[in-house]
């Protein structure tokens, strides 16, 4: 009765007892070995959880913050120990996603070449199957810096894997430039070139989504880095939003320029760099960058600049950007097939972050962030504002 707090079964349990134990204590150890006795046992006290180890917990195994402050009272709540958070973390979907790069292909420093003229070799005989199958085929084992991710070391570690892929002894952001027929792409930029409607589609949803979220007055001023092909920045202009777009590229300047007269639009387009930040003296209500900022070569210098260029409460969005916690390090070159394509074909800085990376990189810089979840190619979209 004291040890299972219930009566035995029955007499024939009691004379088993007696004939298999000479000792009381010979019964009570094998009672206290049961199954019945362990099941019984109240569960061992434990400290609470604190807030800080739900954070470091979030931020070590899925690479990020808890959503909010109901999130992590939920979690202290819901697990007696930080032992049994961390596992249920790890039985995560979001966990094993992380864990993309280890269920692709993984080459060595020596295959670039050979995968990469394989690439090339597959777009000109199956550019809508094979092609495009190979550019999610694989990834880079590039080992890690152990440099602090905001040092001078690091950049320099970066800088030397792009030249290592790239085969150039250094980055250049002439690199970026595209060479195509003027005339051609003025009718039809890329997407509408490739006639793919998945990524005509994800490009429309995508400016409309960031349009959206930015959620400027009419007439609000915007400054856009490295337009490109000027989807964004058309729509910009035909919502009434005074533009100014600075790209590196003289074509696609006035490839845009040319789509946007067409239209009756007034943009003011520029060649120039990231690092006309530095010098330009006009404040805007929103600074831009649309799948661009992952081509920077000193993306905290550029982060530093920023806040001279917005008005009090402007916006600094961050749209389509390669964040990716399954990165094998806080950010660098990005690992996965089609920027390893795109460094070593075209010499593109192909740059990926961590996403708490780059959350904490703009809080300590004085930015307060909100993050805007969109499920397509183009990923979310994150906006920033400065703290009062």
């Amino acid at each position: 009765m004291d040890l299972l707090g219930r009566a035995p079964e029955s007499e024939d349990v009691i004379n088993g007892h007696r004939n298999t134990h000479s000792l009381v204590d010979s019964l009570v150890a094998s009672i206290k070995s049961s199954e019945e006795y362990e099941r019984r046992q109240p569960a061992p006290a434990h400290a609470p959880i604190s807030r800080e180890q739900v954070v470091r917990a979030y931020n070590e195994l899925l690479r990020r913050k808890p959503e909010s402050e109901a999130v992590i009272d939920s979690q202290i709540a819901g697990h007696r120990s930080i032992e049994e958070l961390e596992a249920s973390l790890r039985s995560s979907q979001e966990f094993k996603n992380l864990q993309v790069f280890s269920t692709k292909r993984k080459i060595h420093w020596d295959q670039v070449e050979a995968e990469v003229a394989n690439i090339h070799r597959l777009l000109g005989e199956d550019p809508n199957g094979a092609y495009q199958r190979a550019l999610t085929d694989f990834w880079l084992e590039i080992p890690a810096s152990t440099a602090h991710p905001e040092s001078e070391d690091y950049r320099r570690w970066v800088l030397e894997t792009y030249s290592k892929i790239s085969s150039r002894k250094t980055y250049s952001a002439s690199s970026e430039e595209t060479d195509y027929d003027l005339a051609t792409y003025v009718r039809r930029p890329v997407p509408y070139s490739n006639g793919s409607s998945e990524a005509i589609g994800d490009m429309l949803m995508a400016i409309g989504h960031v349009i959206r979220v930015m959620g400027l007055k009419p007439y609000s001023s915007i400054l856009e880095f490295g337009f490109g092909w000027g989807n964004t920045t058309v729509q910009l202009a035909m919502s009434g939003y005074q533009v100014m777009g600075i790209d590196i590229a003289p074509n696609f300047v006035e490839m845009v320029r040319r789509r946007t007269r067409a239209l009756d639009l007034e943009v003011d387009l520029r060649v120039g760099s990231f690092f006309d930040a530095e010098t330009i003296d006009q404040q805007f209500d929103a600074v831009l960058f649309f799948e661009c900022f992952h081509h920077c070569d000193d993306h905290i210098r550029l982060l530093k600049a920023l806040p001279r260029l917005l008005k009090p409460g402007g916006k600094l969005v961050l749209a389509g950007e390669t964040i990716n916690n399954a990165l094998p390090y806080p950010w660098g070159v990005n690992p996965d097939s089609q920027a390893i394509y795109c460094i070593r074909q075209f010499g593109w800085l192909e740059l990926s972050f961590r996403e708490n990376y780059i959350l904490d990189l703009l809080d300590r810089l004085g930015w307060i962030v909100e993050k805007h979840n969109f499920l397509n190619a183009m990923g979310v979209t994150y906006i920033a504002t400065r703290k009062p």
